[in-house]
């Protein structure tokens, strides 16, 4: 066998095998140039993200005069009024007490008033208002009444309502809410009166935080008539929790 037939013979592959074409650098660096492509385009992706949340939002925060302090007053306060309006609701065909009934429809409206005025500063914004409000609005939009519904069960907001970082400002449980569903009578007045103090002394704590330490002026006015308001509101409610039967407050935090 001569040499050129022993090289042959080496390098030719056995019959049947197929031999894999070895990658040209020419390809090798087609895909590394794609891959590199793709990675950039991601990482602008993430630095134009970062730049909207780090940059942009508060500069155009900044720009509108709110801060996140701002913004965070209006959605709470929102889902906690949206809640009053949704407690309020339940009176009809639960209590029979002529006081009651009046009591639950001004504390609705005026929640429902507090509601309205928030969502309008969020939209004036552009950003967007809870579905609580939205529901609390529609729902006081139908008329809160004394008048027993037809179907004897009283009309109740959506359960979209919510407590927040920080605290849950005296907002009810679905679970606590259902029970009082299911009371009557005084059981039911006594429930709904004891409950609205304590929410209402819960709603004291979004509005004094935002009174000082908020920045857009409107937010702080809204802020401050909402105190006030809970001072005078949670006073009437409780003088008809005593009325009714039902156990005194000592809570200082109207003072």
């Amino acid at each position: 066998m001569t040499p050129q037939d022993s090289t042959t013979e080496e390098t030719t592959p056995p019959s049947g095998e197929v031999q894999e074409p070895t990658p040209s650098a020419y390809g090798l660096g087609r895909r590394l140039r794609i891959m590199g492509a793709v990675l950039a385009g991601g990482l602008a992706v993430v630095l134009a993200l970062l730049l909207w949340l780090g940059v942009l939002v508060p500069a155009k925060q900044e720009a509108a005069g709110y801060s996140d302090a701002d913004s965070g007053y209006a959605a709470v306060a929102i889902e906690h009024n949206a809640q009053a309006v949704q407690l309020a609701a339940l009176a009809p065909g639960r209590s029979t007490d002529d006081d009651v009934l009046a009591l639950a429809v001004e504390v609705g409206e005026a929640s429902a008033g507090r509601v309205d005025e928030l969502a309008g500063w969020l939209e004036t914004r552009d950003i967007p208002v809870p579905a609580a409000g939205r529901e609390a609005l529609a729902l006081a939009e139908g008329g809160l009444t004394t008048e027993v519904p037809d179907d004897g069960s009283g009309p109740r907001a959506g359960t979209t309502a919510h407590s927040h970082e920080g605290g849950n400002h005296g907002m009810l449980t679905d679970e606590q809410i259902d029970a009082m569903a299911g009371l009557k009578g005084s059981e039911f007045d006594i429930a709904l009166l004891a409950a609205l103090v304590e929410h209402h002394y819960g709603g004291l704590q979004p509005a004094d935080k935002e009174i000082e330490g908020g920045t857009d002026a409107e937010a702080k006015a809204l802020a401050q008539s909402e105190a006030d308001a809970i001072r005078v509101e949670v006073e009437d409610v409780r003088d008809l929790l005593a009325a009714v039967g039902g156990p005194g407050s000592t809570n200082d935090q109207t003072n």
